[in-house]
């Protein structure tokens, strides 16, 4: 089989950790090009890959490129709006990491512009592929734990305060964690409600709390980018006959229910070892196989489209300081 020609847009620490890794693993696609902006970048790549590649300063250069078919990005949130328009214009398919854009002015457009455009697109939401959370959603639909009630996500990091944003925490990373609450319940919430922390300048504080009405089942993320404690994120959904645990980064799953109120414990990680982050190997392999087929990502436009239009409902949240309903697609 003939391997996807990849063109890569950023050269920064995630693409050697988690990219390039990736693609390494799956050996279905070839790095035909990659661009960068600082003569120290470019130095470094041509270290790495020697002549084998078409170095570019110029990522627009790179996008013109007859070798590419397709592209991936990882660039700062500053530009991602820029860059995914530009890929998007060019025709090839795209792979991105959220968010879509770093001010709330920006969503709405380049949201039309996903919807518009008509090659392949797929955004990175990896989390939602760790085979644990798979297993979770499909225990959940055969009523292993009975009706669910609520469904949380609690995120621990140490990473530090990210002040001067835009953007509030939950809105910035609900892209991820609403799409596993959304894969898990196999639905999407009609309504968000955001209680903020407070202290840091600027939209985006260090602790704060989404909640989410799926139809009277109650979504939460609960994030702590400011944490004492090192990386962690831990799900846990109640039924009104037991419950489910999942720990993401080692990929436990946890199951009891009131007939065997014991823990059933089995670990189901993601594709080791980690391209810097659980389910970086099969959100690659998801992209590539949609290229290969021609056909839509599990991470395409409309999905994404759902998970801003959750994010844009929690800014309003945030001003109103009360639920907000989420617009519907139709409404773009």
């Amino acid at each position: 089989m003939t391997k996807i020609k990849i063109g890569i847009i950023g050269y920064g620490s995630w693409v050697k950790k988690a990219y390039i890794p990736s693609l390494r693993h799956h050996g279905r696609a070839e790095i035909r090009a990659i661009s960068a902006k600082s003569e120290t970048t470019l130095k470094l790549i041509k270290e790495d890959f020697g002549d084998k590649i078409d170095i570019y300063e110029d990522y627009k250069a790179l996008l013109i490129s007859p070798k590419i078919e397709a592209v991936m990005i990882a660039v700062p949130d500053s530009v991602h709006a820029e860059v995914i328009t530009a890929a998007l214009d060019s025709g090839k398919a795209v792979f991105y990491e959220p968010p879509i854009a770093h001010t709330r002015k920006l969503i709405p457009k380049i949201i039309k512009k996903l919807l518009a455009a008509p090659q392949i697109t797929h955004a990175d939401l990896e989390l939602a592929l760790v085979p644990a959370v798979i297993k979770a959603s499909k225990l959940i639909k055969k009523h292993i734990i009975g009706n669910v009630q609520t469904a949380s996500i609690r995120l621990q990091s140490n990473w530090g305060a990210d002040p001067n944003q835009d953007i509030n925490s939950i809105a910035r990373l609900s892209v991820w964690y609403t799409h596993v609450l959304n894969v898990l319940l196999d639905s999407s919430p009609k309504r968000v409600l955001i209680m903020d922390g407070y202290g840091t300048i600027g939209r985006r504080q260090s602790q704060s709390t989404g909640f989410f009405d799926y139809n009277g089942i109650w979504g939460e993320l609960k994030v702590n980018i400011d944490s004492v404690e090192k990386l962690k994120i831990n799900i846990e959904v109640v039924g009104d006959s037991g419950d489910i645990h999942i720990d993401v980064l080692t990929g436990e799953l946890k199951i009891r229910n009131k007939k065997n109120p014991t823990w059933e414990i089995e670990s189901l990680p993601a594709i080791q070892p980690y391209a810097s982050w659980p389910g970086m190997h099969e959100s690659v392999s998801a992209f590539l196989d949609s290229v290969e087929k021609g056909t839509p990502s599990y991470a395409n436009a409309t999905v994404v489209t759902n998970l801003n239009l959750i994010a844009l409902a929690s800014e309003e949240s945030k001003e109103t300081e009360t639920w907000v309903v989420i617009k519907d697609i139709n409404s773009i």
